[in-house]
């Protein structure tokens, strides 16, 4: 069995979308002053807030729930656990566009850490940085964050509408902080979710080709800051 960190949404109302939200005005995208270098920072706290809710339940404003079906695409984003978006200090203030709740917690843990051992961080909010690789290229709910160990990644997910990134983040320094979610798949489900990945990156795909199941490890995202400059 291999890892993977991957992508994953459902395509609803006839759009084309990683996972289709119902009706909502998107969050505002926030920037921050204060300068930070590329490891950990902490300054002091950021004077404007984003009025977006830490938890993934529901888009601002709105009391219905976001769209998620599991049959269609099995690792579709899930909310985060309330208590885990509970579980924060004041927000550091970092140079860049904000995104979502921003970042709160005072220390990043490398990415290859958590990839060697992710039964340790399971359920668990982190905070990992490093360059930006990837943008979902069909609504912009993930990107693909690279490790500190050559060759690999990681991809901070979040249901669509809830933050956008830009395909222009790609190249750029970023702060990440969520939920790690480890999810094995069988290999109906593998097929699926590389399926998706492919349509969302406009790239040809065949089932035929996945002959093993995976195990998706990512980070649900709460928040993020991503530089403003490469």
């Amino acid at each position: 069995m291999r890892f993977a960190i991957l992508p994953i949404a459902s395509l609803l109302l006839a759009l084309p979308a990683c996972e289709q939200a119902t009706p909502a005005a998107r969050p505002a995208v926030a920037k921050s002053g204060a300068a930070a270098p590329a490891a950990v920072a902490v300054a002091a706290p950021v004077a404007a807030r984003s009025s977006a809710p830490a938890a993934l339940t529901a888009p601002p404003g709105t009391d219905r729930p976001l769209a998620c079906n599991h049959e269609e695409n099995p690792a579709c984003a899930t909310a985060i656990d309330p208590k885990v978006a509970a579980k924060h200090g004041p927000e550091v203030a970092l140079a860049g566009t904000r995104y979502g709740a921003g970042v709160t917690l005072p220390a990043s843990i490398q990415v290859s850490e958590l990839m060697a051992n992710p039964d340790k961080w399971v359920g668990q909010r982190v905070r990992v940085e490093g360059e930006v690789e990837d943008v979902c290229r069909m609504r912009g709910c993930w990107f693909a964050l690279k490790s500190d160990k050559a060759g690999q990644t990681l991809k901070f997910k979040v249901t669509d509408g809830l933050m956008t990134f830009p395909v222009s983040a790609i190249g750029k320094h970023a702060v990440a902080e969520g939920q790690v979610r480890k999810m094995p798949l069988d290999l109906e489900q593998t097929r699926k979710v590389l399926a998706h990945e492919a349509q969302e990156q406009g790239k040809p795909f065949d089932p035929a080709s996945v002959q093993e199941p995976m195990t998706l490890v990512r980070l649900d995202g709460l928040g993020a800051v991503i530089a403003d400059d490469k």
